[in-house]
């Protein structure tokens, strides 16, 4: 397994772990704000992840043994800055 698929799966399964807290969070009727905390930094984990996805597949599937003028890749860093907000 190369080490950005080693990398993504870390990441998939930090996310379940935050995921099967707040199970826990919820089954033990923990505080709304924590609750509410623990559901940001989910979806913040989800969004890089989709990042990373959208980064993964121009790179590996769109652009993969293309030669790319260099101006065209500071576009596209533009663009994957752009959606990661």
């Amino acid at each position: 397994m190369n080490e950005r698929r080693k990398e993504t799966l870390a990441h998939v399964k930090r996310i379940q772990g935050q995921i099967d807290t707040l199970v826990k969070y919820i089954e033990e009727g923990k505080d709304c704000s924590d609750i509410a905390m623990l559901t940001t930094s989910i979806a913040k984990s989800f969004d890089t992840l989709r990042f990373r996805t959208l980064e993964g597949f121009i790179l590996n599937h769109l652009l993969k043994g293309k030669k790319v003028p260099e101006e065209k890749i500071k576009a596209l860093n533009s663009l994957i800055s752009l959606y990661k907000k």
